[in-house]
C-alpha cells in the first residue's frame, strides 16, 4: 500500500474516534430521523382532515368536492437542504481543522516530513482520507432517509424520486467539500488551532448567512393586488446585484438546488429531467469552483512553507 493510502486510512479511522465529530455526526442523523418523522406525520394528518372533510361534505350532500391535497414524497425530506448546509459544513470545518493543526502545535508535523514521505503525498491522504469521511456520512444520511421513508412514512420512493435524493447528496459532498478545503488551507497557513477554528466558522458563517442577506436587502419589491379583495401585497424580486451576491454563497446554491431536487420549490415537480439536469450540472460547477481554489492554495502554501523543515 503507497504512502497516500496510509495515510488516507489513517485520517478515516482518526476521524471516528474524535468524540467531537462523532457527537455532531449522532445529531446530524437523529435530526434526519426527526425531519422524516415530522414530515410523515403531517402528511399524513393533512389527508385524515381531508379525508374527514369530504366524509362530512358528502354526507351534507355537497357535490363540489375540494381538491386532494397533492403529497411529494421528496417534500418530507426538504429539511436536509438545511441540516447539510448548517450541521455539515461545521462537520467538514471539524475534520478540515484536526487535520493538521495539532500536529503542527506539537511538532509530529516537522517528524513526518523528515520521513521518505512528500508533502503532496501527506496533504492528499489526508484529503482523501477526510473526504471519504464526509462520503461515508451522505452514504448513510441516503440509506437512512430511504429506509425512514418506508419504515416511518409508508412510502416507497420511484426511482426517479431516488434519483433525486441521490443527486442532492452529490451537492451535499461538493459544498461540504468547501469548508473541509478551506479549513485545511486555514490549518496549513495559521499557526493556532483555536484561530483557524474560529477563523472557519466566521468565513461559514459568512458564505452561508451574511451574504444572502445582502443578497435579500437588495432586491427590489414588486407590488401585487389582490383582484377579490383588494389587499396589496409586496413581492422581493431578484436584481441584478442580488443576483450577484446570491452566486458567492455557496449555501445558497445548495439550497436553491435543494429545492428543486426536493420537490419543494415551486413548479419542481413538473421540471423536464433535462432542465433539472442542467441546473444540477450549473450547481455543481459553482460549488466546486471554491474547493478547487482553496486546494490549489493549500498545496502550494503547504510545499513552499520552510518553517516544517527540522533544523
Amino acid at each position: 500500500m503507497n504512502a497516500i493510502a496510509l495515510i488516507a486510512r489513517k485520517e478515516f479511522q482518526a476521524a471516528f474516534r474524535n468524540r467531537l465529530f462523532i457527537t455532531i455526526t449522532v445529531l446530524f442523523l437523529a435530526m434526519s430521523i426527526l425531519s422524516v418523522y415530522i414530515g410523515s406525520v403531517t402528511k399524513r394528518t393533512e389527508l385524515r382532515v381531508y379525508n374527514q372533510t369530504v366524509a362530512s361534505l358528502t354526507a351534507q350532500g355537497v357535490t363540489a368536492l375540494p381538491p386532494q391535497p397533492e403529497i411529494h414524497t421528496l417534500t418530507i425530506l426538504s429539511n436536509l437542504t438545511e441540516y447539510v448546509s448548517i450541521v455539515g459544513a461545521i462537520l467538514a470545518v471539524v475534520l478540515g481543522y484536526n487535520a493538521l493543526i495539532e500536529e503542527k502545535e506539537s511538532g509530529g508535523l516537522k517528524l513526518i516530513l523528515s520521513r521518505p514521505v512528500y508533502r503532496d503525498q501527506l496533504l492528499t491522504g489526508k484529503l482523501l482520507g477526510n473526504a471519504a469521511v464526509i462520503a461515508v456520512l451522505l452514504g448513510l444520511v441516503f440509506v437512512f432517509n430511504l429506509a425512514l421513508l418506508v419504515l416511518i412514512g409508508g412510502i416507497w420512493p420511484t426511482l426517479g424520486e431516488v434519483g433525486r435524493l441521490l443527486s442532492f447528496v452529490g451537492l451535499a459532498f461538493a459544498y461540504m467539500l468547501i469548508f473541509l478545503s478551506l479549513a485545511m488551507l486555514l490549518s496549513i497557513r495559521m499557526q493556532n488551532s483555536a484561530a483557524v477554528f474560529l477563523v472557519s466558522l466566521v468565513a461559514w458563517m459568512l458564505l452561508s448567512f451574511v451574504i444572502p442577506q445582502m443578497a435579500e436587502t437588495m432586491m427590489a419589491n414588486s407590488t401585487v393586488i389582490n383582484s377579490i379583495s383588494g389587499a396589496t401585497n409586496q413581492i422581493p424580486q431578484d436584481t441584478a446585484a442580488s443576483q450577484a451576491l446570491n452566486f458567492l454563497s455557496p449555501t445558497w446554491h445548495l439550497r436553491s438546488m435543494g429545492e428543486q431536487l426536493l420537490e419543494a420549490a415551486p413548479g419542481s415537480v413538473i421540471l423536464k429531467t433535462g432542465t433539472l439536469i442542467g441546473h444540477w450540472l450549473l450547481t455543481l460547477f459553482a460549488l466546486l469552483i471554491p474547493s478547487i481554489v482553496f486546494m490549489a492554495a493549500g498545496y502550494i502554501t503547504f510545499l513552499r512553507d520552510e518553517t516544517l523543515t527540522l533544523e
